[in-house]
This record gives C-alpha cells, structure tokens and sequence, in this order.
C-alpha cells in the first residue's frame, strides 16, 4: 500500500463528514481534448470534501470534476437542482491491491463548479489550497511544481492522544493527555508540557484508532510566551493506521 459548514470543528476537520451509498462520475482531464470517466461510489462526502475510489491513479495536487447527487445540507449552490457539479482538488490517493485487483482510494476537498483559466489552458496544472471562501468551500491557487510526496506525508489533524513517560519501576510515571497537531504514519507534532528531554522516549496511546507505540521525542519546542510545548514525536514499534485517518475526515496536506 503506497499514500495520498466552514467553520472548523474541535477536533480538527472542518466539517461533519456522512459515510453514503451515493455514486458519483468522476471526470479527469489529461489534456484540453483527452479526459476518462468513471462512475465510482462515494464512500465519505461533507460540504468541503469527499472521498471514494478509482480504478486508475490520480495525482495529488491535480482538480478532478465530480457530478452527484449531494445531499441538500452540504450544497454551497445549486440547491435545486438534481445533479451537483463540483471541482475536486486531490489531497490524498492510497494504493490497495485486493485479490490482485488494484484500486486508488482517493480524498478530495471541494473547490466550487467554476474552472481556474489556467485549468481549462493546462489541465495537468497542480494546485494548493490557499484559504476557505465565505461559503465554506476551499480556496486553491497554481502550485509552482508538481506536487512530490514525501516518504510519509503529514497531515493536518487533531486527534487526542495519551502521552506517558517510560520511568521502569515506578507507578507514578507522569502522563498527560492532549491533541495531535498533525500526524503521519512515521510520527506527529503535539502541543504537550509533559517534561520530557529530546531523546526520551514514552509511549503513545490513542483508543480512537486503536494506536499503541512507543516514540522518540525528536524535537521540543516552546512559545515564545512560554505557555505551549510542542513534542515533535517519532514512532519507533509501530505506524498510525493513516488508512483509517483518511477516508473518516477531511484532512489537510501538511
């Protein structure tokens, strides 16, 4: 397996997403004149994004055109119509191979029907997000490259997280719980004031995703104020399922 309402909620994504038994075509364009279709069920949708999978791959960072039948709450448009066009951009694409059938589970954030100039010029051109608009659709602008993965990309999520420190033979080994600031297979970033050095090691605990690891905190950050500590985190034994990250909310490319 390889990776890929506006107002923000409190545990990171920025709206309420709905598992759905909807279909939707998806059309990517490979030139001005050369595009495929496939029709593919919608696995998660909200206002702002969607997931689902395709037969073919995707790259991050390209918009994909999508046309369903959207439930009425997560229109920002269109609210009478039957059918509910809108531009994808590419946040995420997980290869599976099942039974020897390879299939491309691909995550979206919805940026509106109206296609950049630079789109319709060069439908290869890579975008970014850029911001949220007033109704609560993301924002994007061109990327100056092409987007290059890294080796376990991060990903802008706050997910709450036990963190305790290893003392062998005591009892009493502080622990605290707090949130995620972003998280990747490999490790995360966490606002956390438990005193540990760069070096140290604790163990991490999320029963949300079923997680369990021990880790190396690799980097230890204050404010300037001096009232937040950042943990920068590596998983030594092992990775976060991002699988199940993923295709349950909206997240962002760090």
């Amino acid at each position: 397996m390889n990776s890929s309402n506006a107002n923000q909620s409190g545990d990171g994504r920025i709206s309420p997403r709905l598992s759905t038994d909807l279909k939707t075509i998806v059309q990517v364009k490979e030139s001005p004149n050369d595009s495929w279709k496939e029709v593919t069920a919608v696995s998660t949708v909200s206002k702002n994004g969607a997931g689902f999978t395709l037969s073919r791959r995707v790259e991050v960072g390209r918009l994909v055109s999508l046309v369903l039948p959207m439930p009425l709450e997560f229109r920002a448009y269109d609210e009478n119509a039957e059918l509910y066009p809108v531009l994808g951009l590419v946040q995420h694409v997980t290869e599976s191979n099942i039974d020897g059938k390879v299939t491309y589970q691909v995550g979206v954030g919805f940026v509106g029907k109206e296609m950049p100039e630079s789109f319709k010029n060069d439908p290869t051109q890579s975008y970014r997000f850029s911001g949220v608009a007033e109704n609560g659709l993301w924002t994007i602008t061109e990327a100056n490259s092409s987007f290059k993965p890294r080796k376990n990309p991060r990903f802008w999520r706050s997910i709450e997280l036990t963190i305790s420190q290893l003392k062998r033979g005591r009892d009493d080994a502080a622990k605290a719980t707090a949130r995620s600031k972003d998280i990747s297979a490999s490790g995360l970033s966490v606002a956390c004031n438990l005193e540990v050095e760069v070096g140290e090691k604790v163990k991490i605990a999320c029963a949300a995703y079923d997680f369990y690891s021990i880790a190396e905190v690799r980097n230890r950050k204050v404010s300037k104020d001096g009232r937040e500590t950042t943990l920068h985190l590596q998983f030594i034994d092992e990775e976060f399922p991002m699988n199940k990250l993923l295709f349950e909310n909206n997240v962002v490319t760090a």
